[in-house]
């Protein structure tokens, strides 16, 4: 027994690095703080280092970095009508980092410790229907939250805040331990980011580690049941 109890720490042990990370962003403190462990994104044309993990609370190595942009503190959901679902909570969507016309904002995160990642991205904005054009690393998302089309222009309120959905990348490599995050804000309207969510994204060989250790502890447990009979 005290052979597979050891077995079971030493799977877990090793599968528990690809789950590590989940850093959940409220960008702009303008009308409210998400509690919890978010990340309060204050100095939103700035860099911000440090940022905490959420399950644990433990300060990491991540930072989030929009120095040189554009950036402006924005209202968004105002009466916060965006519904908590998932890991998103209120008031992350009330206020966001936003863009004037036609202008281009990049967040640069660093400083990631795993390779891949999904990211999550929320865009809302009450009554004026921002258009957005968000890309990471130079991708469009992969999917929406509710499962519908992804759009882009991504519009903060016809595609955001109306049908409480947002945009997913599945698989982002961090690349040197950086993922970048832009948007373009369409020449006819303003542009607002939300709030962000990154994610591990277990790797392939963490699954066959678990797998491997998984037929072990099921052999284990059946030479022991066999040698009782």
């Amino acid at each position: 027994m005290k052979r597979i109890l050891a077995l079971i720490v030493a799977v877990f042990a090793l599968t528990r690095p690809a789950l590590a990370e989940d850093i959940r962003i409220d960008l702009s403190n303008y009308l409210s703080l998400t509690p919890g462990n978010w990340n309060n994104i204050g100095n939103i044309a700035g860099l911000t280092n440090n940022l905490v993990d959420f399950p644990t609370g433990n300060v990491t190595n991540v930072s989030i970095d929009g120095t040189g942009g554009p950036w402006q503190d924005f209202y968004g959901d105002d009466p916060v009508t965006f519904p908590n679902q998932d890991w998103l909570i209120q008031p992350a969507t009330q206020d966001g980092a936003g863009l004037q016309q036609g202008q281009t904002g990049t967040y640069v995160i660093s400083n990631l410790a795993y390779t891949y990642y999904k990211v999550e991205i929320v865009s809302a904005r009450t009554s004026f229907d921002y258009l957005n054009t968000i890309t990471v690393n130079g991708a469009l998302a992969d999917r929406t939250y509710q499962g519908t089309p992804v759009v882009t222009p991504w519009g903060s309120t016809t595609d955001g805040l109306t049908p409480s959905n947002w945009l997913i990348w599945d698989n982002v490599m961090a690349i040197n331990g950086v993922i970048t995050i832009m948007d373009v804000a369409d020449a006819n309207t303003l542009g607002i980011l939300n709030a962000i969510r990154i994610v591990t994204v277990p790797e392939p060989a963490s699954f066959a580690m678990a797998g491997i250790g998984a037929a072990f502890i099921l052999a284990a447990i059946g030479r022991r049941r066999g040698r009782i009979a």
